[in-house]
């Protein structure tokens, strides 16, 4: 006999709890439980995670905190207990809270907020609501407002806001909701956007965007300032055995019977709609996710317009296999002291006839002597012409090939790189893929269409170079022959 009790199951990706960082996440989960909603386990360690503190400012560590899971699993209670908890524990604290649409919101805030905390002993701490139309919002005796908006791309504006909570979030097709909100966060120390909701479908652009960028974080084990926890089933899983549903869904066994969702199952010609409410998976994509989720990558686009970066340029070429492109990059010094550096793509060339003059010229307008080729790729045979040149060439191989491609991806992954908006160099991003080294490690390779990604490369060399040569005595006016 199937044995239905809770089984706990931990996220397929998720954030792993710092001990060394302390965490209000009980205090919420008292909150929770003061409101009538004992937290599940899945619950409690989801907010022991997103609540953790930074030692360093006694502020949330956390910026922003992403939580994909199941129907029916618990979001509405997780997010009204920890808005509760912003709103008692913060004088004048601004909230924001959106869902689908304005009336949907709005109907949460009155049946999923405001009634609960009305029947609890929170009560005493509630001010008169404000139900004006375009105006609603639960008031604290504190000053603390939770106001709920609309999704626009004006949204947030007004007020700095300590937490804003984007529930639903697959139904939203792009950032304008972000995009609006964001700003108003800034000069707060320690506030929160929670992005929360079940699986997408093919127009949760949004949503998509959020999963790839958090799933390549916990993949990578890159530490952010980024929060994800997703629950789903393994894509391989067998959606027709029992066990499938119970090793994924956090609540079954708690809110949720087991033997009902494999009912609905047999009973309904919608299996995909099933699976991506009870197991969270989404709908067959029509192409392959790009190496760095979009979102992710233009975290680290500065405009063309500003001075992005300074002193001596390190240069890269990288050449295709069949020799018919050759692309030109550099990095160097970026004047955002957030960021780790700046690259650039100046040039690509049909084959290489006059790429080392080319860069001849770049040397003699920026200076830069120092260049890096793959040592084992088509360019070696531009170095002997680049040491008639006066260039010093160094040569990338093996474990420094390993490293540059791994540690370009983690610091573009988290947005601490900094370039233009190029096509040239967006495409070649696009065009590549991972090509496992060993157990862990990888480089990045053309897709199956073969496809060019020198930009990449490129980038990607000349980076590890400035990296490697930055604190050398290297004076750039040595470098004007």
């Amino acid at each position: 006999m199937l044995d239905l009790a809770p089984r706990n199951p931990p996220p397929l990706y998720g954030t792993k709890r710092n001990l060394q960082r302390a965490t209000r996440g009980r205090q919420v989960g008292k909150i929770m439980t003061v409101m009538g909603n004992t937290p599940m386990p899945w619950q409690q360690d989801a907010l022991d995670i997103a609540c953790e503190i930074d030692p360093r400012t006694g502020d949330y560590y956390y910026d922003t905190v992403i939580i994909v899971v199941l129907r029916r699993a618990g979001k509405t209670t997780i997010s009204r207990g920890k808005l509760a908890h912003r709103a008692l524990l913060t004088q004048d604290a601004r909230m924001i809270y959106t869902a689908q649409n304005r009336i949907k919101a709005l109907k949460r805030l009155k049946d999923d907020y405001y009634i609960p905390l009305k029947r609890s002993p929170l009560e005493m701490f509630l001010s008169k609501p404000r139900w004006r139309g375009g105006e609603e919002a639960l008031r604290f005796i504190n000053g603390a407002e939770l106001a709920i908006d609309a999704v626009k791309r004006e949204s947030g504006h007004g007020d700095a806001n300590h937490e804003v909570h984007i529930d639903e979030a697959y139904v939203h097709r792009d950032s304008t909701l972000e995009d609006g909100v964001q700003p108003t966060m800034i000069t707060i120390m320690g506030s929160q956007m929670w992005v929360l909701s079940a699986a997408g479908d093919t127009s949760s652009t949004y949503l998509r965007d959020k999963v790839d960028i958090g799933r390549a974080l916990i993949d990578a084990g890159v530490e952010s300032r980024t929060c994800y926890i997703e629950y789903s089933a393994p894509t391989d899983a067998d959606p027709d055995d029992p066990e499938t549903l119970l090793g994924t869904h956090p609540a079954v066994g708690y809110t949720i019977p087991a033997d009902r969702v494999m009912s609905q199952r047999a009973n309904t010609t919608d299996k995909t709609g099933w699976e991506r409410a009870w197991l969270g998976w989404w709908p067959a994509a029509k192409g392959p996710p790009k190496i760095i989720p979009e979102g992710a990558w233009k975290k680290n686009f500065v405009s063309s317009d500003e001075e992005s970066w300074t002193g001596t340029p390190f240069w890269a070429i990288d050449v295709s296999p069949e020799r018919d492109f050759a692309t030109i990059a550099m990095a160097g010094r970026t004047v955002d002291t957030k960021a780790n550096a700046y690259v650039e793509v100046f040039d690509r060339m049909e084959g290489t006839r006059n790429v080392v003059s080319e860069l001849r010229n770049l040397r003699d307008g920026l200076g830069g002597n120092l260049v890096a080729i793959d040592g084992n790729g088509s360019a070696v045979s531009l170095k002997q012409e680049l040491e008639d040149e006066g260039f010093e060439v160094i040569t990338v191989t093996g474990p420094n090939r390993v490293a540059a491609c791994g540690d370009f991806y983690d610091k573009a992954l988290v947005g601490d790189l900094r370039f233009i908006d190029d096509s040239l160099l967006n495409e070649s991003m696009g065009n590549a893929v991972k090509r496992i080294i060993g157990d862990k490690a990888f480089v990045f390779a053309r897709g199956r269409e073969l496809k060019d990604i020198t930009a990449l490369y490129a980038v990607t060399f000349a980076r590890w170079l400035y990296i490697e040569k930055r604190e050398d005595d290297y004076n750039a006016s040595e470098t004007f022959l």
